[in-house]
């Protein structure tokens, strides 16, 4: 089973697509409480400089050391059978007495 790897360009393009929605939601909600659209673009800009940083951070450090939600899978392993041939060695069989179910007739 291949392993994938997960890189650095990942966790970018998650932070940059995470920051377009959080920055859009931001000054919506800003410029709604306060109704001035300056004070909502000031607080969206800063957002946008800060946020990305501290959310890239954040990713690398729960991708590093958190293992909450991980699951290990283990790889099944593979019967390996091989055709009966005059080298394959014979099972021997158990001598004893049989177990049975049914009752003995005499």
């Amino acid at each position: 089973m291949n392993q994938i790897k997960v890189s650095y360009k990942r966790h970018i393009g998650k932070t940059i697509s995470y920051r377009i929605i959080s920055t859009l939601v931001g000054f919506l909600i800003m410029w709604w409480a306060t109704g001035d659209i300056k004070f909502g673009a000031a607080f969206s800009i800063i957002e946008l400089i800060y946020k990305p940083i501290q959310y890239y951070i954040h990713e690398r450090i729960w991708y590093r050391y958190i293992k909450f939600g991980l699951v290990e899978e283990k790889e099944k392993k593979k019967k390996i059978t091989k055709p009966l041939t005059e080298s394959t060695p014979e099972i021997p069989k158990k001598k004893g007495k049989r177990l049975s179910y049914s009752k003995k007739t005499e």
